[in-house]
């Protein structure tokens, strides 16, 4: 068994910590007994062991795409012999790493390194999403790294122009009941904060903030029960959207917009802009909850053909400036920096 190792497996003072955490942790905490996933390679020449699950794999395969994983088998091991004492560290004849992430991650990722892997075209759940990320991040695997980041970025952009060119719905990644809280909870675990601002928005758009406080379901029952370092960040945030988008909604609950100074039809117009500021009202009742859609959500499509040209001419270009000045402070209702400085960790 390949138990922990020493500084001399280190490539660099980086990979320091995610070498150390593949020593054994594992075996000695399982109290169920251990189970053979069915991702069992017939010529495999290694066993790797997350919580009770064993895979048998290639060495090759896990070298080629992780550094980590490739400084680990550089490492000269002991000879195997059948008549080895040492049973319990063997399977099969092949060695064992014991790991300390979730067997769910590891049967995910291998899933998809054994299958079809990093297609741009699938759109991935979250679950293997996740894996991607958190092992390729620990062990180095720039290619499952990257393609969960791509997703996520594709789908959370940092740039108001690629947000205006988003699809209505997900397209990278599949959608379930409580997808934006898991994400919003892996990106904030993985450091990637350009994507935070916007998972809040689409957290705080889609579910009541009492249900997020609560726990937000998904379609097999369970519930998402984010951090409270989350939760806090969220009420405060919800707080300042809700004030910000009442402000720049003032223009249809008066005058000074609509109607235009050279309105032809000035009360019709008026009395469609009372319409207008009225499905807003509606939309928050129907809901039961405040609709912060219209903060940063393109121009309303039932309000368009309401006035006449000149009035949603001028409507469009003031509900478009606080669209913009909207996503401008978007991070800073979280209490992060501002877009530009907003840097990925990982």
């Amino acid at each position: 068994m390949l138990g922990p190792l020493t500084s001399a497996t280190r490539r660099s003072d980086s990979n320091e910590e995610q070498l150390e955490s593949l020593g054994a942790t594992c075996a000695a905490n399982a109290t169920g007994r251990l189970v053979r996933s069915a991702i069992w390679m017939p010529y495999g020449d290694i066993v790797i062991q997350a919580e009770c699950t064993q895979f048998r794999v290639n060495k090759d395969i896990l070298a080629t795409h992780s550094n980590v994983f490739r400084d680990l088998f550089e490492i000269p091991q002991p000879e195997w012999h059948p008549d080895s004492d040492e049973e319990s560290e063997i399977v099969e004849g092949c060695s064992v790493v014991l790991l300390t992430d979730a067997g769910r991650d590891w049967e995910n990722f291998l899933a998809v390194l054994y299958g079809d892997p990093f297609s741009p075209k699938n759109a991935l759940d979250f679950d293997l999403l996740a894996a991607l990320l958190r092992l390729g991040k620990k062990y180095e695997i720039t290619r499952a790294k990257e393609d969960a980041l791509w997703r996520i970025r594709h789908e959370f952009p940092r740039d108001f122009r690629a947000f205006n060119e988003l699809d209505a719905d997900l397209t990278k990644i599949k959608y379930r009941k409580g997808i934006y809280a898991d994400l919003l909870h892996l990106a904030y675990e993985c450091e990637i904060y350009s994507s935070l601002p916007l998972l809040a928005f689409c957290c705080l758009r889609s579910d009541s903030l009492e249900t997020i406080l609560s726990g937000i379901p998904r379609d097999d029952g369970s519930r998402v029960t984010l951090p409270n370092e989350l939760r806090y960040i969220l009420a405060i945030a919800h707080e300042r959207m809700i004030l910000f988008q009442h402000k720049t909604l003032a223009w249809l609950r008066d005058g000074s917009v609509v109607p235009h100074s050279q309105c032809a039809s000035s009360a019709r117009c008026e009395q469609q802009r009372i319409t207008m500021a009225k499905i807003v009202d509606d939309d928050h009742c129907s809901q039961g909850r405040f609709n912060l859609g219209y903060m940063i959500d393109q121009w309303d499509h039932r309000w368009t053909g309401m006035m006449c040209p000149l009035c949603e001419i001028s409507a469009t270009a003031v509900y478009e400036r606080g669209r913009e000045k909207g996503w401008e402070l978007l991070p800073s209702f979280l209490g992060l920096t501002n877009w530009q400085e907003l840097d990925d960790v990982i």
